[in-house]
C-alpha cells in the first residue's frame, strides 16, 4: 500500500491491494458510504490501527475541509483541528483509549470547520484489539452539537449533557445531588425574580468550594450536582458542611436576606454505580430519603435507601390498584370527640387507614404522602368526604346529631369541584352540613390565599363548618387567622402531651392563652393529644368546646365505634 513520505499528508491508496486485509470489508465503499450518509451532521470515521490509515465519511471532508477521504496519522491531523484550548482533553481522552485505561472514547469538545469557525462536536469511538492485545482497529463517529449549549443559560454551571463524557466505570470518586429544601415556598413567598437569583448565588457558591478537579453541573430546577473525581468521604461531607454554613443565610441584590436550606444525596463510582443512568438514580433515591427522613442533611446511598424506593414503587402501584378496585383496601377509622363538661361522646374525627395485597403495614403519613406526590389524593378524598358525610347521616338517626369532621388536603381545596361535590354527598345522604367539620392542615403550603379563603367562606354559607387544625406550630397560624374564615381551632398535640410532667408549666399558658383567644374570637375549639389521666385532669379545667385522644380512645373500626356510641346513650 501507498504511503505518504511525509506524517499529516494526504494518502492516496490503491484499494485493491486491500482485498486481502483485515480493513477490507470496513473500508468497502458500499458498507461505509451506507452509514457514512446516514445523517448530515453525523460524521463517520474508521481507522486501521496497523498502517495508521484512516477513512472518513465525504460529509467530514467538506464540512471540516480534509484533504481527503483517507488520512494517515488521523489523531495528529485531526489534532489541528481541535481547539487549542480543548487539545488536551482530547488527546488525553484518546491515550486513555488505547491505553486500555478506558473502554470507549467519548469526549466533547471544539472543532474548527471549513469555514474557519469552531463547532462543538461529541466525539464517540471505540477500539477493537487482536489475540495478542495490540489495537487494530478504531471506529467511532462525530457529531456536531453546536447548537446545543455545554452551560446552563442561568447559573453558568455545566449541563446534564456533560454526564456522557465521564467515564465513571473507570475513573473514581464521589457524586453529590444537592437540593434546596422548600424552594417552591420560596418563589411563592418571594417571586420567580428572587427565585433565579438565589439559584445564580447557590451556583456561585458551589462552583466557588469546589476543587479544580471537580465537575459542577445544573440537574435540574433547584437540584445541583457535583462530581468529586477522585476524592474520599471527607473531602466531600466538608464541602457539604461548608455549603451549608455559606448558604444558610443568602443576601439578595436589594439587602433582604434568606436562608437557605439544603439536603444532598451521594454516591460513590464506581463501587455504587459505574454508569451515568445508574449513577443518577442512585443519587435521585438518596436526596429523596433525605428529604424526607433526614431534612438539611447528606445521605449516602444504601441498600436501606434502596429498599426504601422498592417499598415506594410497590406501594405506589398497590395504592392505584386499590383505586381501580373501587377503593378496596381503604377504610375509615372513627377517633371520639368528648365534651368536657359532660364526659360524653360528641362526634369524631374520621381517619384513613389502608392496607394493601403486598404492603400491609404502611402508616398515614406514609401513603397520604405517596397520594399527594403522585396526585391520587383527590380520588381518595372524595372518597373519604362521602363515606364520612353517609357515616353522619346515618348515626344522626340513631344516635342523634354528631360532629364528624375529616381531614381534605390542600390540593383538593383547590379543586374547583370541591365545593360542588360536598353539597351533593349532602344532598344525596341527607346530612346535616351543620355537623360537618372539614379540617384544613395548617402545616399545608398556602400558595392561594385568596382562592383558599374564598372556598372557605362559601362552604361555610351551605353550613359545613371549618377547623384549622394542628394550630400553634408556627408563625403562620396566628397570620392564617386573619384572613381564614374557620369554626374550630385545633390546638396541636406537641403542646399538650406533657402538661403533666414537671417543668412545662409554659406549656400551660401557651394552651390557656390560646383557648383565652379562641373564645374572645368566637372560635369553638378542640384540644387533641389527651394522652393520661393526668393530662386529661389538666385540659378538663381549661374550658376547651371538645377534647380528643388516646385517653378516651385509639382511631377504632366503625363496629367498635358504634359500640362506644351505644355505651353512650
Amino acid at each position: 500500500m501507498a504511503k505518504a513520505a511525509g506524517k499529516n499528508q494526504v494518502v492516496k491508496p490503491d484499494y485493491g491491494k486491500w482485498a486481502g486485509d483485515c480493513m477490507s470489508d470496513i473500508f468497502n465503499n458500499e458498507l461505509f458510504e451506507a452509514f457514512a450518509s446516514a445523517s448530515d451532521n453525523v460524521y463517520i470515521y474508521v481507522c486501521d490501527m496497523k498502517t495508521d490509515i484512516s477513512r472518513w465519511s465525504k460529509a467530514a471532508v467538506n464540512y471540516f475541509g480534509l484533504e481527503g477521504e483517507y488520512l494517515e496519522d488521523a489523531a495528529n491531523v485531526w489534532g489541528q483541528h481541535v481547539h487549542p484550548d480543548d487539545l488536551k482533553v482530547y488527546m488525553e481522552d484518546i491515550a486513555g483509549v488505547f491505553s486500555g485505561k478506558k473502554k470507549y472514547h467519548n469526549c466533547q469538545y471544539r472543532a474548527r470547520n471549513a469555514l474557519g469557525k469552531y463547532v462543538w462536536v461529541e466525539c464517540k469511538g471505540s477500539v477493537i484489539w487482536d489475540a495478542e492485545g495490540s489495537p487494530i482497529i478504531f471506529a467511532g463517529l462525530m457529531t456536531r452539537i453546536d447548537g446545543q449549549s455545554k452551560y446552563d443559560s442561568l447559573t453558568g454551571l455545566l449541563t446534564t449533557q456533560e454526564m456522557h463524557y465521564f467515564d465513571f466505570a473507570f475513573q473514581s470518586g464521589i457524586a453529590l445531588l444537592i437540593g434546596m429544601d422548600g424552594f417552591r415556598k420560596t418563589i411563592s413567598n418571594y417571586g420567580y425574580n428572587i427565585g433565579d437569583e438565589l439559584l445564580i448565588s447557590f451556583a456561585r457558591e458551589i462552583g466557588d468550594l469546589c476543587k479544580p478537579e471537580w465537575k459542577a453541573l445544573r440537574f435540574s430546577g433547584d437540584e445541583f450536582l457535583v462530581i468529586a473525581f477522585a476524592s474520599n468521604l471527607q473531602e466531600v461531607t466538608d464541602f457539604y458542611e461548608e455549603l451549608c454554613r455559606e448558604t444558610d443565610t443568602m443576601k439578595l441584590e436589594d439587602g433582604r436576606k434568606v436562608g437557605v436550606s439544603i439536603s444532598a444525596g451521594g454516591a460513590l463510582f464506581p463501587q455504587d454505580a459505574d454508569s451515568r443512568d445508574v449513577l443518577i438514580n442512585k443519587l435521585e433515591h438518596s436526596l429523596e430519603y433525605a428529604k424526607n427522613n433526614l431534612r438539611g442533611s447528606l445521605v449516602f446511598f444504601s441498600e436501606e435507601i434502596a429498599k426504601q424506593h422498592e417499598r415506594g414503587l410497590v406501594l405506589r402501584e398497590d395504592l392505584k390498584q386499590c383505586i381501580r378496585n373501587d377503593f378496596k383496601g381503604f377504610e375509615l377509622f372513627f377517633q371520639p370527640f368528648i365534651s368536657p363538661d359532660s364526659g360524653s361522646i360528641a362526634g369524631c374525627e374520621c381517619l384513613l387507614r389502608w392496607k394493601g395485597e403486598r404492603i400491609k403495614d404502611s402508616y398515614p403519613m406514609e401513603f397520604i404522602k405517596v397520594l399527594e406526590d403522585y396526585g391520587e389524593i383527590h380520588e381518595v378524598g372524595y372518597w373519604v368526604m362521602e363515606h364520612a358525610i353517609k357515616q353522619q347521616a346515618e348515626w344522626s338517626n340513631t344516635y342523634g346529631e354528631l360532629q364528624v369532621s375529616f381531614n381534605v388536603s390542600y390540593q383538593q381545596f383547590l379543586d374547583d369541584a370541591f365545593e360542588e361535590r360536598a353539597i351533593s354527598c349532602i344532598k344525596k345522604y341527607g346530612a346535616n352540613p351543620n355537623y360537618i367539620i372539614i379540617e384544613h392542615t395548617e402545616s399545608c403550603q398556602v400558595e392561594a390565599p385568596k382562592e383558599l379563603a374564598a372556598m372557605f367562606g362559601r362552604l361555610r354559607e351551605q353550613g359545613f363548618k371549618i377547623a384549622l387544625d394542628d394550630f400553634g406550630t408556627a408563625y403562620a397560624s396566628m397570620e392564617m387567622l386573619k384572613w381564614l374564615p374557620v369554626d374550630y381551632i385545633k390546638v396541636e398535640h406537641s403542646f399538650i402531651r406533657e402538661l403533666a410532667q414537671p417543668g412545662h408549666d409554659i406549656d400551660y399558658v401557651i394552651v390557656d392563652s390560646l383557648l383565652e383567644m379562641c373564645r374572645r374570637l368566637g372560635y369553638h375549639s378542640i384540644i387533641e393529644g389527651v394522652e393520661d389521666s393526668k393530662v386529661a385532669d389538666i385540659v378538663g379545667a381549661l374550658n376547651a368546646t371538645l377534647l380528643q385522644g388516646y385517653h378516651y380512645s385509639h382511631p377504632i373500626c366503625r363496629k367498635d365505634f358504634e359500640k362506644l356510641l351505644d355505651k353512650n346513650r
